[in-house]
C-alpha cells in the first residue's frame, strides 16, 4: 500500500509539472510570458543544484566535513566576479543567434562544423555519468522509501532486470517530458518557456523539502544547533570533521574543486541552456547573480546538521548519501519522508530534462545533420521541409542520451558515491574552458589550437577517470589500476 502511495505521489507530481509547463507555454503564445521575470530566471538557474546537492552534499560532508563547500563556493565566485563574462556570452549568442555551447565554440573559430561536432561528443560522453547520478539517486531513494520503516536497503542494481526496475520507467517518463516540452516544435530561439517555468517551480520544491528535513533534524531530533554540535563534538570522528587538515592536499583539493565548479556553472550544457539561451532580458542577469548564490547558501545551511545528525542517530550501517531520507523514516515521519523523496525527485528530474534537451539540440545541429548533409544519397538538400526530420532526430537523441545514462547507472553507479560520479562530468566539461575563455578575450586563438587542447584533455579525462571506473565493474582487469597500461 505504501509503494502505491509513493508511486501515486510521484506521478501526481510529474503530472503537476506537465500542467505548469503547459501553462507556461500557453502564456508564452499569448505574449504574457511568465519567464520575463528575474526571480523565475534566478530560480531556473538553480537547476545547478541536482541530486548531488540534495543527497550527495550530505554524504560528502559526512566524510570530509566542510569539504562539500568548494562545489558551491566556485559558482558563488563566478557570479560575483564573472558576471561580465556571462553578459558577454549572452550578448554574443543573441547577436549571432547561437543556441548551444557547441555552436558558441564553433562560431568563434570560423564556424567549424568539425569543432562543433567534437564539442558535442565531449558534452554527451561527459554528461552521461551525471545523468546516471540522478537516476541512481531516484532509484536508491525509491527503494528506500518503499521499504518504510526500514532505513537500509541492500540491493545490487546490476542484478535487477529492466522490467522490474522502477528507474527504467522513470527514465522513459522523463524522456516523454523532455520531448513534449523541450522538442515538441522547432523554435529559432530554442527557448522553452514552459520548461523553464516548471524548472523554477522544481527549484522551490527541492529547497523547501531540504529545509524541512534540516529543521526537523535540528529542532525535532535535537534541541537546536547548540545541542546537536555539542553532542557531535563528543564523537572523535565527527570532531575531526570540524577542522580542516592543514596539508598541501587539502588546499590543492579545495582549489581544484572550486575551479571545476566555476567552470561547470558556465560550461555544463544545461547551465548554458538556462543561463544563456533561455535568457529573455539581459537585465535579469543583474538580480540573478545575487539570488542564485543566495539560493545555494540557503539550501546548504542544514547540510552539516543533517550529516552530523545522521552520524549520531543512524550509525555506520546507513549510506550517508541517503541520510536526508533515512532520518525522517528512522523517527517515524512518513509524510516528511515522502516530501523529501519528492524534493529529491525534483532535483534529479530538473537536471535530466534540461540536460537532455540541450544535448539533443547539439546532437541534431552539430553532429547528425552535418553528417546527413554530406551523404548525397540522403538528398537532404533537396527537401523543402525538413521539420519532421529535425524533430525525429531530437526525439531520438533525447531517448539515446537517457538510455546511455541508464546503462552507465547499471554498470558503474553502484561502485561510486554521488559526488565522485558528478566530479567526473565536471572534469569533462572543464575541457571547454580554454577554448571559450580564450576565444572571448584572445584574438590569436585558432581552430587547430582549440581542437588540439580539447582532444588532449578529453583523452586524459577518459584515461584517468572513465577507464578506471569501468575497470571497477570488470570491463578491464583491476591490474590496469594497480600496474598501469601495459604494466607501465
Amino acid at each position: 500500500m505504501w509503494t502505491w502511495t509513493v508511486l501515486l505521489a510521484s506521478f501526481g507530481y510529474v503530472g503537476l509539472l506537465f500542467a505548469i509547463a503547459y501553462y507556461g507555454d500557453r502564456r508564452a503564445r499569448q505574449r504574457r510570458s511568465l519567464v520575463a521575470n528575474p526571480y523565475i530566471y534566478a530560480l531556473s538557474m538553480a537547476v545547478y543544484c541536482t541530486a548531488w546537492t540534495f543527497y550527495g552534499s550530505v554524504g560528502r560532508a559526512s566524510v570530509s566535513g566542510v569539504g562539500f563547500l568548494p562545489i558551491y563556493l566556485g559558482p558563488t565566485l563566478t557570479a560575483a566576479l564573472g558576471w561580465l563574462v556571462f553578459r558577454k556570452i549572452i550578448r554574443i549568442c543573441k547577436i549571432h543567434r547561437i543556441t548551444t555551447i557547441a555552436d558558441f565554440i564553433a562560431s568563434r573559430y570560423g564556424k567549424s562544423s568539425k569543432l562543433g561536432g567534437f564539442v558535442t561528443i565531449i558534452a554527451v560522453l561527459g554528461v552521461v555519468p551525471y545523468i546516471s547520478l540522478q537516476l541512481k539517486a531516484i532509484s536508491t531513494s525509491f527503494l528506500l522509501i518503499t521499504h518504510y520503516p526500514e532505513v537500509t536497503v541492500d540491493v545490487d542494481f546490476a542484478q535487477i532486470s529492466f522490467v522490474e526496475d522502477t528507474t527504467f520507467y522513470v527514465t522513459w517518463l522523463m524522456a516523454m517530458f523532455a520531448v513534449l516540452f523541450g522538442s515538441r516544435h522547432l523554435e529559432t530561439t530554442e527557448r522553452h518557456e514552459g520548461l523553464v517555468t516548471a524548472i523554477a517551480f522544481e527549484s522551490l520544491v527541492k529547497l523547501c523539502a531540504f529545509i524541512s528535513v534540516g529543521v526537523f533534524v535540528t529542532y525535532g531530533i535535537f534541541n537546536g544547533l547548540g545541542d546537536l554540535f555539542s553532542q557531535a563534538i563528543e564523537v572523535p570522528r565527527i570532531r575531526d570533521l570540524m577542522v580542516l587538515e592543514e596539508s598541501a592536499g587539502t588546499f590543492a583539493g579545495w582549489t581544484m574543486f572550486m575551479l571545476l565548479s566555476m567552470g561547470a556553472v558556465i560550461f555544463l550544457p544545461r547551465k548554458f541552456q538556462i543561463t544563456v539561451v533561455e535568457n529573455v532580458d539581459e537585465n535579469h542577469l543583474k538580480k540573478a547573480m545575487w539570488h542564485f548564490p543566495l539560493y545555494m547558501l540557503v539550501i546548504n545551511i542544514f547540510v552539516l546538521p543533517i550529516a552530523f545528525g545522521g552520524m549520531l542517530s543512524l550509525g555506520e550501517g546507513v549510506d550517508p548519501d541517503i541520510y536526508v531520507l533515512s532520518l525522517p523514516m528512522q523517527y517515524g515521519q512518513p509524510l516528511l519522508a515522502l516530501f523529501v523523496f519528492i524534493g529529491g525527485l525534483s532535483a534529479a528530474t530538473g537536471m535530466v530534462i534540461v540536460e537532455t534537451v540541450a544535448l539533443s539540440t547539439m546532437l541534431c545541429n552539430d553532429l547528425v545533420m552535418p553528417i546527413l548533409l554530406r551523404m548525397p544519397w540522403m538528398r537532404v538538400n533537396e527537401q523543402t521541409d525538413i521539420t519532421g526530420l529535425l524533430l525525429s532526430i531530437r526525439h531520438g537523441s533525447i531517448i539515446l542520451v537517457l538510455l546511455l545514462g541508464y546503462t552507465y547507472f547499471h554498470l558503474v553507479g553502484e561502485f561510486y558515491t554521488l559526488v565522485s560520479i558528478g566530479l567526473t562530468s565536471f572534469t569533462a566539461v572543464a575541457q571547454f574552458a580554454p577554448a571559450i575563455i580564450g576565444g572571448l578575450f584572445w584574438k590569436g586563438g585558432t581552430r587547430r589550437g582549440a581542437l588540439s587542447g580539447m582532444l588532449a584533455g578529453f583523452v586524459i579525462w577518459g584515461y584517468t577517470l572513465v577507464i578506471p571506473s569501468l575497470a571497477e565493474t570488470g570491463f578491464f582487469s583491476p591490474q590496469f589500476i594497480t600496474d598501469g597500461l601495459w604494466g607501465v
